[in-house]
């Protein structure tokens, strides 16, 4: 990262992630993602739109007044051509699912990606799950042939745990992205169990 950037020596884990609402203005202005369309995305109002349509929430990073980095999550529903709850009891193969839409970092923003995920993650399993049925968080990897190498997001995803929903997909894929999914129950279990108060001798 150059010296002169304006995220130089940041620390994003210790930065909160923003709901993006009307009450909060970012320009966007001088925001840097390795993929053009991202940027465009957000100055262009698309995730402006996408929320005032109910059709997803965006949550942000920035620091100071610069965008270091945007998430959007959805509905959506995992569909997997196989039984993968079968030791639970639990024969379906389509199941309730939060996805993850779009995720845009600024390049030189280290860390902010991961900060974002790692939030959306936590945040599903902590205060949507408890409230609405949802047991995975789904992403669709993007998958771009066209770059020299192809520009493959699916195993930023695998350092998460993200697992893909074809795990015999051939490459290039059909479509310009990878399906992956996480399955939340550990954590979900994790969070509930109570803390324990210390005990007074």
């Amino acid at each position: 990262m150059p010296p002169s950037s304006k995220f130089a020596g940041v620390d994003f884990t210790q930065l909160p992630v923003e709901h993006f609402t009307p009450d909060l203005t970012i320009s966007g202005q001088g925001f840097r993602c390795l993929r053009g369309e991202f940027v465009t995305y957000w100055r262009q109002g698309r995730i402006q739109r996408e929320i005032n349509a109910r059709i997803s929430q965006c949550w942000i990073l920035r620091y100071k007044d610069n965008l270091a980095g945007y998430i959007t999550l959805l509905a959506d529903k995992l569909e997997v051509d196989r039984p993968i709850l079968l030791d639970e009891g639990v024969q379906y193969r389509s199941f309730p699912a939060i996805k993850i839409g779009l995720l845009a970092v600024d390049q030189r923003a280290k860390g902010a990606g991961r900060r974002l995920v790692e939030w959306a993650v936590e945040y599903v399993a902590a205060e949507v799950s408890p409230t609405v049925g949802v047991r995975f968080m789904t992403v669709d990897a993007l998958y771009d042939p066209d770059t020299i190498p192809p520009y493959d997001a699916s195993g930023f995803y695998e350092k998460f745990g993200f697992q893909f929903t074809d795990p015999n997909e051939s490459l290039p894929p059909s479509v310009p992205y990878r399906t992956m999914y996480l399955d939340l129950k550990p954590l979900i279990d994790l969070l509930s169990i109570p803390d324990i108060e210390p005990s007074e001798d």
